[in-house]
């Protein structure tokens, strides 16, 4: 159950040096006036960033299965006057974009998602042409929570699905200790 206590928690973790945070971005080439969407935005920690990077001549869509989290980003996007960010509601089968991004963003996310082949090879229909889908998720480290709920996916299966779906590695990165990194290009 997420609550505005778990959300705000869930910022706070993805704000921890541990994850570096600033590093991602950084990699993912961001440019002011892009479209992203952050697929299982949680507390929204990314969503913000990309906002800010993006300016006010981009647009950021937070997109979760959660209610919850999409009142918890939109709330705080008023409060703070985030204006080019819009929440949609999904499913875990699948996204709706009301137009094409630059950017698809899963963050440790991957893992949950059902029937992965058919949700990547649909979700390249929101994708520019030009456009990239980063994928983090967690690697396995054995006996962990990750390891021990299945909360992870290896490089090479990410790889392999994305493939399946269309998709080429653009770019790998590995200064996430526990996580991998890996930019697709359609």
């Amino acid at each position: 159950m997420l609550t505005n206590f778990r959300l705000n928690m869930l910022n706070r973790e993805a704000a921890s040096p541990r994850y570096k945070s600033s590093e991602i971005i950084k990699n993912m080439d961001i440019k002011r006036g892009d479209i992203i969407a952050d697929i299982g935005t949680g507390g929204g920690y990314f969503t913000f960033k990309f906002s800010i990077e993006v300016g006010m001549d981009g647009k950021v869509y937070a997109l979760d299965t959660n209610q919850k989290s999409l009142d918890f980003v939109n709330n705080k996007s008023q409060q703070e006057v985030f204006d080019n960010i819009k929440t949609v509601k999904v499913s875990e089968n699948g996204i709706y974009l009301p137009e094409k991004v630059d950017t698809i963003f899963l963050r440790n996310v991957f893992h949950h998602l059902p029937q992965q082949d058919e949700y990547f090879k649909n979700m390249g229909k929101f994708l520019k042409n030009d456009g990239k889908i980063v994928v983090i998720d967690y690697k396995n480290k054995g006996f962990c929570f990750t390891g021990i709920f299945g909360h992870y996916t290896s490089e090479q299966n990410v790889m392999d699905i994305m493939e399946r779906a269309g998709f080429f590695v653009g770019e790998k990165l590995d200064f996430l200790p526990e996580q991998s990194f890996i930019i697709f290009k359609k």
